[in-house]
């Protein structure tokens, strides 16, 4: 697959990204500490700030929010994105639920606790929990545990929307991520998203920094799972990931950030055009525009 970088930018005043989605041309953005949701044009321009809790002001900090992923989905015939927690603590159990019609307004924000579900998901045997990627997949929803230092391991956790409505019976099913062959010691996934066109599940992944004396600042790549919605459901223990690329090899500009989360933007027969945030060493939210072809 050809990677082709077509657009960067640094954002000044928002901390490091952990969310990213595209939707009706516009670019939607959160950060793990940030108190509000960024919203700009597909080219970065015309920011928006948009606080993540009511009577909140915009460009207000929320130490507590901690969200690291974010996913659209449609409920009620509206589009919303749904922003969710780590699960590491009580406090990161949280998930915060926009309707993208409402956005802005208290009527339009619900904030939702998701401790019942992950405590299921910690049942399972994933007992560091560390939800770091969402996605919806047609009619499931896709999140993804990232392994530590002591558990490695990676797996999707997979559900239907709308599971916080009834989290001690909606569907539950853990699944070991494979990176293959070219996998790397402390690789773990940062961020996800779905294509529907291609059927393929797009990942970020990265590694710790410090983890290679040769790059204290870690290294990140883009990685694919084709036909993944064919794949849910079957008795499966592991996912493969079926195609890895270094993104600092694809390009050198891709050097020194670590890749927090990715988006689609737009979709055609044979390339796509995704867009990436990144953190660099000052801890800035920086976006990649990136086209792959030969999908």
């Amino acid at each position: 697959m050809k990677v082709e970088l077509l657009d960067f930018k640094e954002l000044d005043n928002y901390p490091s990204g952990s969310g990213i989605e595209f939707y009706d041309d516009k670019v939607f953005l959160v950060g793990e500490t940030a108190g509000d949701l960024l919203v700009m044009n597909k080219k970065w321009k015309k920011p928006e700030r948009i606080p993540l809790r009511a009577g909140q002001q915009p460009g207000t900090a929320d130490q507590q929010a901690a969200l690291e992923a974010m996913t659209l989905l449609t409920l009620d015939k509206k589009p919303h994105l749904l922003l969710i927690g780590s699960g590491a603590t009580p406090a990161r159990s949280k998930a915060i639920l926009l309707n993208l019609k409402t956005i802005g307004t208290a009527e339009g924000t619900q904030v939702v606790d998701l401790s019942v579900f992950y405590d299921r998901v910690k049942s399972s045997g994933l007992t560091d929990l560390n939800m770091e990627a969402i996605a919806l997949v047609y009619d499931y929803l896709v999140m993804v545990h990232r392994g530590n230092a002591a558990n490695p391991d990676n797996y999707l956790i997979i559900t239907k929307p709308g599971f916080w409505n009834d989290q001690q019976n909606a569907p539950l099913q853990t699944v070991k991520i494979d990176f293959g062959p070219k996998a790397v010691k402390g690789m773990g996934i940062s961020g996800i998203t779905y294509s529907d066109f291609h059927e393929d599940l797009f990942l970020t992944i990265t590694t710790e920094p410090g983890n290679d004396a040769t790059n204290t600042r870690g290294n990140s790549w883009l990685g694919v799972i084709g036909n993944l919605y064919r794949k849910i459901g079957r008795e499966k223990v592991q996912m493969k990931v079926n195609e890895l690329i270094d993104l600092p090899s694809a390009n050198e500009r891709f050097t020194g950030y670590i890749f927090e989360a990715v988006c689609i933007q737009s979709e055609k027969d044979h390339s796509m055009k995704i867009q990436l945030v990144a953190d660099n060493a000052a801890g800035q939210s920086c976006l990649f525009k990136v086209q792959l072809q030969d999908l």
